[in-house]
């Protein structure tokens, strides 16, 4: 307990500016990106990337130059960086390519390193689910605002500082983690109650986002946790029945706007068809892929026709995209945009992370599991919604997901001190 406190103590500042920086990516990037002058923003968000693993690397250079070897994490780190680099110089777009690609190891990449090197203790974690959580109740109390806004000014919506109703959504699965391991964590009724209410608060705005991404995190979000407790699947199926019959029920009574989004097939084909394009673009660039942020529009020609988008709807494919011409699913943009060299080092990546964790789960728990487990949980939940949309190019979700691998990472190495103290 004493070696937690000192190694606390000595990272007081690197911890401080990286839960300041957090705040800022998830209030402030995507406004800076969207509204403020390019320059500003640029500059603003590449600070709050660089400051922490600076300040990170000034407590740990002699450290690290004393160390011979490296950590699996920061060996794979280093090949993803250099890929990183490579499918900029082989991209189509290198200017969109550099842009994007930059961000993106900025705000994941690097903030996997920091947070690998800051998680190393149960008190630094802890305090990682307490800014979750508040940041999560502050988004509660947004959302309920632009909700009200919705109901008296058309045109509306809940955006919760995303820019976006989507990954508005994936942003409060993410941050969940808070809520959840403070539940799992609370020793009076009090706070349970407190956080089982933003935990509820939470779903029911999600729900009301009306978006099917964030709706199926949930679900799989679910799936998981009942999976963990004995018959849960059995409760998550009768539950899940319970819910499809009222809604069942009450379908003429949902409000249309709510009822157009979560039914519209047209985005579903659109995405269906995005698979069959990605084949093409797999094919012609299997290694380096087009390069992150490049245009499909090469792929997708004013004559292209489609193979699985219905050719008699109201809108064509070609407007369906039009002005966008991206994968709209990180498993796609992956493979398309980064190359096949760069995904199976980032899988990589996470099938170690994941060897370790359940090699941990699976011997005598000397730590309490529950904070891994929820964390895989939603994990979980982002991946499926990340097969609906781009998750990882805005910045604020790819630094709150890499945080949380970073997370993963540590709970061996803690697990490994706490045996050697209790030895």
């Amino acid at each position: 307990m004493l070696n937690n406190d000192i190694r606390v103590s000595e990272k007081k500042l690197p911890i401080a500016v990286y839960f300041l920086c957090t705040l800022f990516i998830v209030f402030f990037s995507v406004h800076a990106i969207q509204n403020w002058q390019p320059h500003l923003a640029q500059s603003a968000i590449i600070l709050a990337c660089i400051l922490p693993a600076f300040i990170v690397l000034a407590y740990n250079w002699s450290s690290l130059i004393k160390n011979k070897t490296w950590p699996v994490e920061f060996k794979i780190v280093l090949v993803l960086t250099i890929l990183g680099m490579l499918n900029i110089c082989f991209s189509e777009n290198q200017l969109a390519s550099l842009k994007g690609m930059s961000l993106y190891l900025m705000s994941g990449i690097l903030v996997f390193s920091i947070s690998y090197s800051l998680f190393d203790n149960k008190q630094t974690q802890m305090r990682f689910f307490y800014l979750c959580s508040f940041c999560f109740i502050i988004l509660l109390g947004f959302g309920t605002y632009e909700f009200i806004q919705q109901i008296y000014a058309s045109g509306k919506r809940i955006l919760l500082f995303s820019g976006n109703p989507i990954p508005a959504g994936s942003l409060l699965i993410l941050l969940s983690i808070g809520p959840l391991v403070l539940l799992g964590k609370s020793k009076s009724n009090w706070q349970r109650i407190f956080w089982v209410f933003c935990i509820l608060s939470g779903a029911f705005l999600i729900t009301l986002i009306a978006q099917r991404g964030p709706a199926l995190a949930m679900v799989i979000m679910a799936f998981f946790l009942a999976a963990t407790k004995r018959k849960g699947i059995w409760i998550f199926t009768l539950v899940a029945l319970v819910l499809v019959t009222t809604g069942y029920q009450l379908a003429d009574k949902v409000p249309p706007q709510l009822k157009n989004e979560l039914l519209r097939k047209e985005t579903l084909l659109v995405r269906m068809e995005l698979y069959h394009i990605a084949l093409d673009v797999i094919k012609e660039k299997p290694i380096f892929g087009l390069g992150f942020n490049s245009s499909l529009s090469r792929f997708i020609p004013d004559d292209y026709q489609s193979k699985i988008y219905p050719t008699d709807q109201t809108y064509s494919f070609q407007s369906m995209v039009a002005g966008v011409h991206v994968f709209d699913n990180m498993a796609l943009s992956f493979l398309g945009e980064m190359g096949g060299l760069f995904t199976m080092a980032f899988l990589g990546l996470g099938v170690y992370l994941l060897i370790n964790v359940v090699t941990v789960l699976r011997k005598p728990p000397l730590l309490d599991n529950m904070q891994v487990i929820l964390t895989l949980v939603v994990l979980a939940g982002f991946t499926a919604h990340s097969m609906t949309f781009d998750s990882l190019k805005y910045p604020h979700l790819n630094w709150i997901f890499h945080s949380l691998l970073g997370l993963i990472a540590r709970h061996k190495v803690t697990d490994q001190k706490i045996k050697t103290n209790a030895t």
